[in-house]
Parts: C-alpha cells; structure tokens; sequence
C-alpha cells in the first residue's frame, strides 16, 4: 500500500497575530481527528504556521483506507414477511435500498424489542483524495477565531481572505477547494525578499526547504529560537540583557516569516521619565525588547525585529529611532504634567468618572474603599491612617494623562505620583500593590497595608454589583467578578490574612447606600475558594465537608487550615468509621417518622453503650472552643465506641419511647460532629 506525505496549505492575507500559535495548534490537531474518524494511517505530524499561511505536513500517511463495514438495520422481522414466508413490500423497498434482491443475504439481529433484519457487507475503504476535501472542510471549521471576515462576493467568512491552496499527497496535487481557491502545487515565499512569484513544490517533503530559500522560515518554533538567539547576542553585544517578555516574543515571531534584529537607541534623557512607562511605550506601540545593564538599570537602547535582512540596516534602525522618539516624548509631557496635579485635585476629579451608574462615581468608591481598608487595617494590627489614606489615593491615577495613554499603568504611575507629592512609602506602595494580583500566579501585594487596600477594593466592588443584581454569569462577567474574588482567596490563605470576611462584606454592604444581601457573595467568594484548593489537589470533599458546617466559613484562613486538619485526619483508621457512623445517623434521621425532642433521658438506657456514647459526645462538644485538629484527635478517640453503639443498640425499637430517646441521642450526635466538620459528605 502507497505511504506518502501528506501536505496542506491555506494561503491567507496578514493572520492576526495574538491567535496564530492557537490556529496552527488547531489546524494541526483538527486534521489529525479528521484523519483518525476515516481510519487513515499515518506518521509524524509537523505544524506551521507564518503571517500570510497555516500548514500541516504528515508523514508516512496511507493513501486509503482499510476495508470498511457496512451495516444498516432493516424492518422488524415480524414486519419482513408475511403469512407465507414472502418478502412484504417493506422487505422488498429494504432490499432496493441496499442493491440487493436476494433476503438470503440478509441477517437477523435480536434485540430488547425483538428481532431485525440487517444487511451487512463490506466496500473498499475510499482514497486520501476523495476524502480530502470533507477533512479540510471539517478542520477549518471549529478553528479558534475570534472575529471572522467575509470578502469580495463569497458568503463564507474565514479569519483571513485566502490566497492560495496546497494539497498534495507526495507528488500528488489532491482535487479539492477552499473558499475560492482549488488546490495546487503553488506557494508564495517572502513578498519583500522574494517577489510575488510562486514557488512550485514538486513533492511535499520540499515544503520548508524551498520556503527557506523563499526567505520564510515556516516552523513558528524554529523562528522563535532564532529570534531568542538574536536577540541574546543583539543584547550582549551591547553589554546588555534583553527584557525576558514571552508574550512579546511570541507576537513578533507570529510578525515575521524571516526575522532579523536590529539594535537602537534614544535619547537618555528619557530615562528621567518612569521606566515602566518608557517600557510600555516601546513594547506596546512598537513591540521592541528594552535592555538592561549589569546593574539592572533600563538602557537608552532597544532591539527590533524586523521581518527581512535589509542592505542597509542602517536606514531601518533609523527609522525605527525615528517612530519611537514621538512616543517617548508623549510619554514624558504626560509624566511631566501629571507631577503638577496635586493628588487631591485628582481626587476631586474623581467624582465626575463614573464607576457604575447604581454605584457612583470613582470617587464614591475610593470613600468607601478607603473606609474599609481601614477598618481591614486596624484588624491586621497596621496603622490605620495609611490604609485610609491609600485607599482615598489609589484610583487617582485613573485621570492622569499618563494613565490615559497607557492603561497598563495604572497603580504604578500612582505610587510615582504619590512618592513625589510627600506621601509615605506605606501610601504609595499600597497605591501599586493594591492591583495585585492582576491574573492567575500573579504576585501578591507586598504589605498587609496594601493587601488591606487590595481587599477593600474588591469587596466593594462585589457587594456593589451583586447589591444592585449583576452577579457574574456563565458567558458575562464585566467588571472580572471572578477574578477578583479569586485574589481575594489568595491573599486571605497565601499571605496570610487572618480576616473574618463574612463582617468585611457586611461592613462594606453597610457604606454602599443601597441595601445588599451579602449571602450570595459570601457563597460565589466560597465557590472560587473550593475551586482554588481543589485545582491544588485538596479533596472536594473535604472542602465540602468545612463548608457544610452550620457555622459556615467566615474566614479562609481559618477554613484553609480546618481542611488540611480534615484531611489528615482521614488518614486514620478512626475516620472510616467516623464517616460510616454519621453516614448512618443522617439516615436514620431522615427517615425516622418519628420527630426528636431533644431531651435525653439516662433512665432509658438499656445497653451500656448508650450511656458510654453520651461521655464521647460530652467530651466532644467540651473541647468546641479548641482547635479542629484537637477537636479531631477526640473524635478518633470516640470512633470505636460510636461504632459500637450502631452494633449493639437497635434505634427505630419498637417501644416508642426508647426510639425518641435513641433518636434525640443521634441528634445530639449528629450535632456535634457537624459542628467540627460534615463527615456524611466525605467519600
């Protein structure tokens, strides 16, 4: 049997950048399915993907498939034939249907409902070339695309306008179209380096050879490697270190077919200006690396990657000189300005930007925040003066110039701002941390001051939102609900915090002046906490088990460590026969028909055991005040004779009284071991 490679290629306009990576790992992976659903066999499978193509090569691929089994149910065998054993006109329009006359080649099939004729043979499996057209329809249809384009007169929407098609099997040009185009042999290098005349791939085993001598390096991770090793030996020819900025490697290698890195400089006296601006003006407008000396400290210089080797790099890194200094002076007249406000000026412009119209202005929420993190403070043993004062200050930022071109920079433009006004290290450090953690693994706020900011912040805005009923949703979550009440999770049980947050809501419910029931964001804060642990391996049900208490979880800390308790202690024998007993007692008490009163009378004991159960349960509820893991080292105590108990005493006892009395004991029971943790819920 025939085994070549296998080559596609969908030729496009300028691919957006931030989703190439995703559309090749797509495009790679969906064809594989595709492969896989027909049964085709095949090798090695190599990814590509540049700013004008995504392609796929597969090596060793069959060219068809194995034998494949046809089966197709017919009528009930009672319908098949009638009276005489002929075929009834159901039978017969089966057998047409399946190019047959003779009911000989038919089979029966018993099931549930009764017995069926099938029809069952075998058909050559079909060609790699005619199946290849439904495999490229199916693997560009569910490719991650954010916004898709229509263009000219065709009604079907790609991401891109398609230029060209390669398929080609071997040497092979396979039959089949995409969007307008019809498959070849034709593929078209770098536009600048090249020309505009299409290379012709005789076989697909010359894909990235001749591509390469097209001046396109089509393998996005071997283009990613040159450029991380160009920009290393830009950097150390400087005497310098390039900035160590992934996301920015990634988008200029998904900018470029043939990468080349050119080195620049400005003007030093720029660097007067915060560096973390001068950072975001060059990577974000013009997506160049900064360089730092031995020091640390941000060189005057930066490195480009552009996407050709220029005859005169010269004019191309003048040019780039040329395109970033408007930048950077925009960057220092906006810092140069924005000193000149007094902070209490923008805090009184604060009050003409809207938060959310039900919640006020930005100014209305730094009042409240500020209240709050004051109080937080005042719970963590910090100066109380400092955390209101930060959180009065830390959305004054938000109507500097600076800020206003640089959005990323918010928090950190307000520390500078507040360090140059006279405001304390604890103000304008609470000013930045405030922000943290901005995503998933991000640092944490650097100071109890500023986490207390950090936390009146977003518990202000989750009680706001959930008070006037915009809790997040499935598909909506406007305002990051989610996130941040993940960073509160974090910064409660990582830093540590030891915070009650059930009277923090309440707190911050009191200064919103609508009337907020804080229960729903207690639960959705919890939901992210169960969510946190258990994505760090902790078992869900422990989790459940701590939150199912009566008392509930005021505080994460606290919770966090109950649940470590919890889990250690199912390492123990005791804890089977924990869980088993409650288990049972939770059954019994919802089935028994009659109601408990909850008084225990010792003159209805009968069984020594009964009386023996009321010393553990006394002796667990003596401890209520300790700590859980005393509090379950007690219990491990008590497990044996629980489960005696359920061995040796009948509950529901035919005598009314003695089944109340045994029924107010498990109560009493129950009462008690919930109250530490719900063992029922554990596995």
């Amino acid at each position: 049997m025939r085994h070549e490679t296998l080559l596609v290629e969908i030729g496009t306009e300028e691919l957006p950048p931030k989703s190439l990576l995703a559309l090749q790992t797509a495009f790679a992976e969906n064809m594989q399915k595709a492969l896989d659903a027909r049964q085709f066999q095949y090798g090695p499978v190599a990814a590509f993907a540049t700013p004008r193509r995504l392609a796929v090569r597969i090596a060793d691929c069959v060219e068809i498939q194995p034998e494949q089994l046809v089966q197709r149910k017919g009528p009930k065998l009672s319908a098949a034939f009638d009276g005489d054993g002929k075929p009834t006109k159901a039978l017969s329009g089966f057998l047409k249907s399946c190019g047959i006359t003779d009911p000989n080649l038919l089979d029966q099939e018993e099931t549930e409902k009764g017995a069926w004729v099938v029809y069952r043979s075998t058909q050559a499996g079909a060609t790699l070339g005619a199946e290849i057209q439904a495999m490229l329809t199916e693997a560009t249809a569910s490719l991650p695309i954010a916004k898709r384009m229509r263009w000219q007169s065709y009604r079907t929407e790609f991401v891109r306008p398609v230029r060209w098609l390669v398929a080609l099997y071997g040497n092979e040009i396979l039959n089949c179209q995409f969007h307008g185009r019809s498959a070849g042999a034709s593929t078209y290098a770098h536009r600048a380096m090249y020309g505009d005349d299409p290379i012709i791939l005789s076989h697909a085993d010359e894909y990235e050879t001749k591509l390469e001598a097209g001046f396109v390096i089509a393998n996005f991770e071997k283009r990613q490697a040159l450029i991380s090793e160009q920009l290393a030996a830009a950097a150390k020819a400087s005497g310098a270190t390039a900035s160590d900025d992934p996301a920015l490697l990634e988008e200029v290698t998904a900018l470029t077919e043939w990468p080349c890195v050119l080195r620049g400089d400005f003007d030093p006296s720029f660097l007067a200006v915060p560096e973390e601006a001068l950072i975001s003006a060059m990577r974000e407008h013009q997506r160049y690396f900064h360089l730092r000396d031995a020091a640390g400290q941000l060189q005057p210089r930066f490195l480009t990657v552009a996407n050709l080797e220029s005859a005169q790099p010269a004019r191309v890194v003048a040019g780039n000189e040329r395109v970033i200094r408007p930048r950077l002076t925009d960057a220092q007249f906006f810092y140069n300005k924005d000193l000149k406000k007094p902070l209490d000026k923008a805090l009184g412009q604060l009050n003409q930007v809207v938060f959310q119209n039900e919640l006020g202005s930005f100014g209305d929420k730094a009042r409240r925040i500020s209240a709050l993190a004051s109080i937080i403070a005042k719970d963590l043993g910090e100066n109380e003066a400092e955390a209101a004062r930060a959180g009065l200050l830390a959305k004054t930022d938000l109507v500097s110039l600076m800020v206003g071109e640089f959005p990323e920079l918010q928090g950190i433009m307000g520390s500078y701002y507040a360090k140059a006004q006279g405001e304390s290290s604890a103000v304008a450090d609470s000013i930045l941390g405030h922000y943290l953690p901005r995503f998933s693994g991000d640092a944490l706020p650097g100071s109890l001051t500023a986490c207390a900011v950090a936390i009146a912040d977003r518990i202000d805005t989750l009680v706001g939102l959930f008070g006037i009923g915009q809790p997040p949703t499935g598909s909506k979550d406007p305002f990051a609900l989610r996130r941040q009440s993940l960073a509160v999770v974090r910064i409660c049980i990582e830093v540590p915090l030891d915070l009650d947050l059930m009277a923090l809501l309440e707190t911050s419910a009191r200064l919103h002046t609508a009337e907020c029931d804080i229960a729903p964001v207690m639960a959705y804060i919890l939901d992210r906490f169960e969510n946190l642990l258990t994505e760090r391996g902790v078992k869900w049900d422990s989790i459940r088990a701590i939150r199912a208490r009566p008392s509930g979880i005021h505080n994460l800390l606290t919770a966090s460590e109950d649940i470590k308790s919890l889990d250690h202690f199912r390492l123990s024998d005791a804890s089977a026969l924990v869980i088993k007993a409650q288990k049972r007692v939770q059954n019994i008490l919802d089935k028994a028909d009659l109601g408990a009163t909850g008084n225990i009378n010792p003159a209805h004991f009968n069984v020594p055991v009964e009386a023996q159960l009321i010393t553990c349960i006394q002796s667990i509820e003596a401890v209520r005040t300790e700590s859980i893991a005393i509090r379950l080292a007690n219990v491990a105590d008590s497990a044996e004779i629980i489960d005696s108990y359920f061995k040796e005493v009948m509950v529901m006892d035919e005598n009314l009284t003695i089944r109340e009395n045994r029924l107010n004991t498990l109560n009493h029971l129950n009462r008690a071991l919930t109250d530490i943790a719900a063992f029922n819920l554990l596995q």
